[in-house]
């Protein structure tokens, strides 16, 4: 008993080393590989969803999971959205195996997953909601765009499940009454959300029109490569400027930040989508930037709805 209690957490990460080594998503994406490559974006998936599906990954700061039944389609989607990543992050990021499909691990940034024969595919929420970042939730089979709340929810989120999870662990007699991947009821205040992703409720500007420019550049030459290379740049550049922004206006966090509609306004950055994802590029920069900015506001609105649930 004592060797199998060794062993049994050891296996899933075997596992996922073995299959990052066979399926990891090289360094170097070439473009030809992608949708971005076709000769228009009609070709290989309607344009609202890839502009769907690429908004919302980067205003979650560039985690997906790619469903579908067909290997080489959810294949295609992973190294699309990878481009969008750091060479760091594409090999932390896995395409999906043609015969079995793999399980879905918490902590990569994109992983292709392929439904079984029946065309389900099951979700393990506690290890979704233990992901660092939230996730994107895309289906190649109907083109649908599925998306968690934004760091500082999800974080929240994260946090009251764990103290509920800690204390069902605490009244439990023994490891054996709970199951590894049930579901935990335990607080009466706090019942989990199980439909943790819901619809993108915020549309962009800045990944609307780089779509609709890279489309008429010449496939096949290395000019779209150039253009994505240029948006990348001046994503980066937009989330380093916000973070200098924020730091200038509280005294590096000596005064909790005020105005998010001057920020809005100073950054060009009015649009809901376009400062989701500018603010996601930005947590990765600094973690804890959604908390530090939205913070306070959240956690009381949320923490009196509670109490008033309660009541």
């Amino acid at each position: 008993s004592q060797d199998k209690s060794i062993t049994k957490p050891i296996v899933p990460i075997m596992e996922l080393l073995s299959s990052m080594k066979t399926h990891s998503v090289p360094e170097d994406i070439d473009i030809k590989d992608t949708i971005l490559n076709d000769d228009d974006i009609g070709d290989s998936c309607h344009e609202d969803f890839l502009h769907k599906a690429i908004s919302s990954h980067l205003q979650t700061c560039g985690c997906s999971m790619v469903v579908g039944s067909n290997s080489d389609k959810v294949n295609k989607i992973v190294r699309t959205l990878c481009l969008f990543l750091t060479p760091a992050e594409r090999k932390c990021s896995r395409l999906c195996k043609a015969d079995s499909s793999f399980k879905y691990d918490t902590g990569l940034f994109v992983q292709g997953l392929l439904k079984d024969s029946m065309g389900s595919f099951v979700l393990p929420f506690r290890q979704v909601l233990y992901s660092p970042y939230p996730t994107t939730h895309i289906d190649v089979d109907i083109n649908t765009v599925k998306q968690m709340p934004p760091c500082h929810e999800h974080t929240y989120n994260q946090r009251r499940y764990m103290r509920s999870e800690l204390s069902a662990l605490w009244k439990a007699a023994s490891e054996e009454d709970i199951a590894p991947d049930t579901v935990i009821h335990t607080d009466e205040f706090f019942t989990p959300d199980l439909n943790i992703f819901q619809d993108v409720m915020h549309r962009d500007t800045l990944v609307k029109s780089f779509l609709d420019e890279v489309f008429m550049l010449k496939p096949g030459l290395n000019l779209r490569s150039t253009y994505l290379a240029q948006f990348l740049l001046i994503l980066h550049r937009k989330a380093l400027t916000l973070l200098k922004y924020i730091e200038d206006e509280t005294q590096k966090g000596k005064k909790p930040f005020r105005s998010l509609r001057s920020l809005k306004t100073d950054l060009d950055l009015m649009v809901e989508g376009d400062l989701n994802i500018i603010m996601a590029l930005a947590e990765k920069l600094r973690a804890g930037l959604h908390s530090f900015v939205f913070g306070k506001p959240f956690y009381t609105s949320v923490h009196e709805r509670d109490v008033l649930m309660s009541f």
